[in-house]
């Protein structure tokens, strides 16, 4: 039985895109509603940190990190030529550009 549905979800897995949209974990609507919303940095490493940007995309410098669990001011956010999408946010007085599947409620 286990075989069966392991089987049936390597099948399942392998049907899917690779090429699959990667979308915000907030949406533009929650930041519509309030220019200025709070969300924290969620890595995948319990001490994980975030790299902060100076333009939205993998390609521009980094200014400075802020670590998993933090909680950042969202200013904005746009796509950007890497295909992500990128929340601009402020914390500390430093603002910058974060990949926007690093953020969560």
């Amino acid at each position: 039985m286990l075989k069966a549905f392991m089987a049936g979800v390597i099948i399942l897995v392998a049907a899917l895109p690779a090429t699959a949209e990667i979308r915000p974990r907030l949406s533009n609507t929650d930041i519509a509603s309030n220019p200025q919303s709070y969300a924290s940095v969620c890595t995948n490493d319990r001490y994980g940190r975030l790299s902060v940007r100076t333009g939205p995309g993998q390609n521009y410098r980094k200014i400075t990190e802020v670590s998993n669990g933090i909680t950042v001011a969202l200013m904005a956010g746009q796509y950007g030529q890497d295909g992500f999408y990128w929340w601009n946010i402020n914390h500390n007085g430093i603002r910058g550009w974060v990949r926007s599947d690093y953020i969560c409620n």
